[in-house]
């Protein structure tokens, strides 16, 4: 009597199948987060607690391709730490889990009301010398994102 494999074979078939697909999927996201850009959108709030210095900073995330970046499809994606940098100086860092970020294809995500240490010294430096300004185009930010099992740095 001859065994009946049909239902071995549909399951192997069928994880073939889903690990192709996730694949495509890692595949795909590698990509959006490749071509991701970031922005500032709001520098507010300076204060000074417990002897350090604070600002509150509003990021963009833009997802310029045609990929739906989901995280309820594995796409999670956690920033973990943004430098703050101003022409080149770095002034500052967020550290903590701060979301997990949908961005459909052609998209944005604000990141709103971030609480960014300050390096006091660098800030002061830089206002002794007359550099510090309010001038956005003049700061910069690097995100480091926990996205598919990597750590990511997406600078702007």
């Amino acid at each position: 009597m001859a065994k009946d494999y049909t239902v071995l074979k549909a399951v192997g078939i069928g994880a073939l199948a889903l690990g192709l697909f996730a694949f495509k999927k890692k595949s795909d996201y590698e990509s959006v987060i490749n071509e991701m850009t970031i922005d500032i959108d709001d520098l507010n709030n300076l204060r000074s607690s417990q002897g350090k210095l604070y600002v509150n900073m509003n990021v963009a995330l833009h997802n310029p391709t045609n990929i739906d970046f989901e995280p309820y499809t594995a796409g999670l994606i956690r920033v973990k730490q943004i430098k703050v940098f101003h022409k080149g100086v770095e002034i500052g860092n967020a550290f903590h889990d701060l979301y997990e970020i949908s961005l459909p294809k052609k998209s944005n995500f604000l990141i709103t009301n971030i609480k960014v240490e300050l390096l006091a010294l660098n800030i002061v430096d830089l206002l002794l010398n007359g550099q510090l300004d309010d001038n956005l185009n003049n700061y910069r930010v690097h995100i480091y994102v926990e996205a598919l099992g990597k750590t990511w740095i997406i600078e702007q």
